[in-house]
């Protein structure tokens, strides 16, 4: 039983010590000298949320003249629908042109 005992107090004594770590001087520097160098890469700027806004204009301003064309009766939901569509080229035009950009805080 003491054999046992003196065991699990050997173990738990070796568990609770605490390790000791030595890095040598230099070691940083000579793991940094072994990384192979990258080469920088360019990579052009996409710009496909200004290009996507430029479509939209020309779809909008299509849609507002077919829009003109048909609504002669000047029912509600044409006119309101007009409106939405103009708001939506006006805050496209303001972005474009940068009077209003909505994503800089």
């Amino acid at each position: 039983m003491s054999d046992t005992g003196s065991f699990e107090e050997r173990v738990t004594r070796a568990l609770e010590r605490k390790p000791t770590v030595d890095v040598p001087a230099g070691f940083a520097a000579r793991v940094a000298g072994q990384v192979p160098v990258r080469k920088q890469v360019a990579v052009p700027a996409a710009r496909y949320g200004l290009l996507a806004a430029r479509i939209a204009v020309v779809v909008l301003l299509v849609a507002l003249v077919a829009l003109t064309m048909r609504s002669g009766s000047h029912k509600v939901i044409w006119v309101v629908l007009e409106w939405i569509l103009c708001a939506e080229l006006a805050g496209l035009a303001a972005w474009l042109s940068g009077v209003w950009k909505p994503l800089e805080s």
